[in-house]
């Protein structure tokens, strides 16, 4: 497995999922990015679409979109994360979804198989997502912008894209990634917004089931973490600010030969 796919199965044996029970309340005055994402993927369902989700990890986000769909993947290279994704979808009784092990960048899925591909802060290889979609299929990819968490990351000297707010914005180079793979944006949205946990203690949680750090370790952290809590810490809770993205394409339509 990749280091990635360890976290992820980690974080699946020991939380039994990837979510958090970190209590916290957040401020969206962009709108929530999940229900947007969500939205824009259910619309573009129909009963004889396929959906291609990259990244699953639980299953729980792309379980939400599924009835909008005849036919779903969900693929993910963590095992244990597959295992309980497999079992929500038990539990969901959605017969047409089914979770696979397989690498995103070399999908084994044939030329033009789906007619959507999301990835929900998943990877991103837009060769391969362009490949399996079918002429006029669509790409709706949610990424982590560059200035999320950097109060944090700049407290520990670490992190997830750490340093990447001194170049281009993120978004950006995901929308030319996109682009130089021969498909067309859409569409780009940013997200900021703020996460204000209930005490420290919710926060290390989180920092635990998450890859921002992804090698957080309460003991050995403990100083940048009471120092990052010292200086973020207000009425509302432990400060937490977040920059997200979604950022849509399409795959040309195929072009009729003229009969002229």
């Amino acid at each position: 497995m990749t280091m990635d796919a360890e976290f992820y199965s980690r974080v699946a044996e020991r939380f039994g999922g990837y979510f958090s029970d970190a209590r916290s309340t957040d401020v969206f005055p962009d709108g929530r990015p999940d229900a947007v994402f969500d939205e824009l993927v259910t619309a573009l369902g129909a009963s004889h679409a396929r959906l291609l989700d990259v990244g699953c990890a639980d299953g729980r986000r792309v379980l939400r979109t599924a009835p909008a769909y005849g036919a779903v993947t969900g693929m993910d290279l963590s095992p244990s994360m597959l295992e309980c994704a497999e079992r929500y979808r038990a539990e969901a009784g959605l017969s047409h979804v089914a979770f696979e092990l397989r690498d995103a960048a070399r999908t084994g899925l044939p030329d033009g198989y789906v007619d959507v591909v999301t990835s929900r802060r998943g990877p991103l290889f837009a060769r391969e997502f362009a490949r399996v979609l079918r002429p006029g299929g669509a790409v709706v990819y949610m990424g982590i912008g560059e200035q999320d968490a950097r109060e944090l990351k700049e407290t520990f000297g670490r992190g997830q894209d750490f340093g990447s707010w001194n170049g281009r914005p993120l978004s950006e180079e995901v929308a030319q990634e996109l682009s130089d793979a021969g498909l067309a944006v859409t569409g780009s949205q940013e997200f900021r917004f703020e996460e204000f946990y209930h005490s420290a203690g919710d926060l290390d949680t989180f920092l635990q089931q998450v890859p921002i750090l992804d090698d957080y370790d309460p003991a050995a952290d403990k100083e940048a973490f009471d120092r990052y809590a010292a200086a973020v810490t207000v009425e509302q809770g432990v400060r937490l600010s977040r920059h997200w993205f979604i950022v849509q394409a399409q795959k040309p339509a195929a072009v009729e030969p003229s009969h002229a």
